[in-house]
């Protein structure tokens, strides 16, 4: 394996001035840069990560806590962010394990850099793990749940501005029966999540409502519309969680005998490639992915350097398609 001396050699400067050159941590000759960029190409030299985590008591590593990595919204957006820290020289690991406490103290025991978290509602005990380890924290959240913490930046969307405009767009199309497909369990009212929330408050200008719990995937709310509704019984709209299940929810509609759009209209979260392409293409809120990706990697850099961090707000757009046109 090929090391500092090695290439301290090659180029005919110190160890230390190589050390400086790899970590940026001191001044180094344009020409003596050169040379050592020159024996590092030369040698295939990388540097030990692992060794220069446990210097610093940190890694280049920062962790993405999604609670449906199978969502389409997470890949894209883990997409996004893993190019805007690669070019900060941080790496992304990610998981879908956010509810376990001691799996939470495990990641923030790998000197991590930071975390994100991507659920709207965090245990109060998994957050003040975190705090306690001191591992700088992003975390995306309805606005109607608010922690109180400057230690913590915040990316705020208001979920009830979301589910005003989508009742509003509804109605408007002649809809008036309408059911949210959503991710939450729903068998305790903690466990109820601000999208829900938000969707129950909003859905008081519509003559009938209800929710679908548990629906994770697009396998999910297909097979919950199969067994749920008749063509006599279903509702005449579906706002989904995310657009995976919008596409369960738009077969499933289909194969009862009913047509989207006209009888049915559907209405999705994300605003992914899914929506675009399905058929018919989806009616889906755009949170903006990719330019959501690099703001929370900002954000966390921003953190770990001591900087202020303000937070951001999403503008969400709802982007009109086939899916949820006027009734005929």
């Amino acid at each position: 394996m090929v090391s500092r001396k090695d290439i301290a050699r090659e180029a005919g400067v110190s160890p230390t001035s190589v050390s400086y050159y790899v970590n940026k941590s001191g001044y180094v000759s344009k020409e003596a840069g050169e040379r050592i960029q020159a024996a590092i190409d030369k040698l295939h030299y990388h540097p030990n990560l692992v060794a220069q985590s446990l210097k610093k008591k940190k890694s280049k590593q920062l962790v993405f806590l999604c609670n449906e990595i199978r969502n389409p919204f997470y890949s894209q957006l883990i997409s996004s962010a893993t190019t805007a820290a690669y070019n900060h020289g941080y790496f992304i690991l990610f998981s879908n394990v956010i509810s376990d406490q001691k799996y939470i103290q495990e990641i923030c025991s790998y000197q991590v850099s930071g975390i994100f978290f991507s659920n709207g509602r965090m245990r109060k005990e998994l957050y003040d793990t975190i705090r306690q380890n001191q591992v700088p924290m992003v975390m995306l959240q309805d606005i109607n749940w608010n922690i109180e913490d400057g230690d913590m930046a915040k990316i705020v969307i208001d979920n009830s501005m979301i589910f005003e405009n989508i009742m509003k767009h509804l109605k408007e199309q002649q809809y008036s029966r309408v059911c949210y497909v959503s991710g939450a369990s729903g068998r305790e009212e903690t466990q109820i999540d601000e999208k829900t929330k938000c969707f129950q408050k909003a859905s008081g200008i519509m003559s009938q409502s209800l929710v679908l719990y548990d629906i994770l995937s697009a396998r999910d709310s297909y097979e919950a519309v199969r067994t749920r509704f008749r063509r006599e019984n279903c509702p005449d709209s579906f706002i989904c969680s995310n657009d995976a299940v919008a596409v369960g929810v738009l077969k499933g509609v289909q194969e009862i005998g009913l047509r989207v759009p006209g009888d049915v209209a559907v209405v999705s979260y994300d605003n992914t490639d899914q929506s675009m392409f399905a058929n018919p293409s989806i009616t889906s809120i755009d949170i903006h992915i990719e330019k959501l990706g690099q703001t929370i990697i900002s954000m966390l850099i921003d953190k770990i350097q001591g900087r202020t961090v303000e937070d951001y707000w999403i503008e969400p757009k709802l982007i009109l398609r086939e899916s949820s046109l006027r009734r005929k």
